[in-house]
């Protein structure tokens, strides 16, 4: 369905970021990766993430970025949230050059305070993105194993199309109560427009929302915090653009001490 609406300006940092080769070089981020192909580097950098922070209901660290929250886990793995394991792999993508994005996914209900937040990496071999959740490790395909963009996967639950859980077609206790979990977390989305290191601190944050046509989420209907925006999308092809744009160099943006 098209719109005219206006076109989200992503933007991705560049691997060349001072934080991010910094990222790279202390946690060796390469060897992680591997010398696959590129899914494997993507399956890999993940899993590594999952390791280091598995998942639960905890409250964030004061800093969110993954310099920060790495180090917490350097003598042994430690729980953080999703928000935490998304940003933390969001990064970590970044540093090796992948374009990447931090995707926070929503339900309807406004009474609902469990949501989630997975990581979208861009695969240049499937000219597509593709969802990594670094929460509980794993990612989504089609019943011929193509790994499913967040996009396709909404699409597949909605249409009862096959969906399999890292590639099994074998279903499990968890692989049901995965699919049902992001079933009704998936009904709206939100993301920063900017993909960049240590985006929290900024102090002008600049987000965007994809909803369905006739809704708008109670958090979107109240003011919107001073030196924050949000672009409200209702156009799929829009907030799932492939990526274009690049930042060659950090934008004007003050810290937050």
């Amino acid at each position: 369905m098209e719109t005219d609406e206006k076109r989200i300006a992503y933007g991705y940092q560049p691997s060349s970021h001072e934080d991010l080769i910094l990222l790279r070089e202390k946690y060796l981020s390469e060897r992680v990766a591997g010398t696959g192909d590129e899914l494997s580097q993507i399956k890999n950098l993940t899993q590594w993430v999952n390791e280091r922070l598995p998942y639960g209901n905890v409250r964030p660290p004061e800093q969110v970025n993954a310099l920060h929250v790495l180090g917490l886990s350097d003598s042994e793995p430690i729980q953080m949230n999703c928000y935490v394991i998304a940003t933390v792999l969001n990064e970590v993508f970044l540093s090796l050059g992948f374009h990447s994005r931090r995707v926070h996914c929503r339900s309807y209900d406004a009474y609902d305070l469990d949501s989630h937040v997975v990581t979208l990496v861009y695969s240049n071999t499937l000219s597509k993105w593709v969802c990594m959740d670094g929460s509980w490790n794993c990612y989504l395909t089609d019943d011929s194993r193509n790994p499913l963009s967040l996009e396709e996967f909404r699409e597949r639950l909605s249409s009862n199309q096959p969906v399999w859980v890292n590639g099994e077609s074998a279903e499990t206790d968890w692989s049901i109560f995965y699919k049902g979990y992001m079933a009704k977390n998936m009904f709206w989305f939100y993301g920063p427009v900017d993909s960049e290191y240590n985006y929290e601190a900024r102090m002008e944050k600049d987000y965007c929302a994809l909803l369905p046509e006739h809704f708008t989420p109670i958090e979107l209907m109240r003011e919107i915090p001073e030196h924050q925006s949000v672009q409200i999308s209702r156009n799929p092809q829009n907030f799932w653009s492939r990526p274009s744009t690049i930042m060659d160099k950090p934008r004007e943006n003050k810290v937050m001490a």
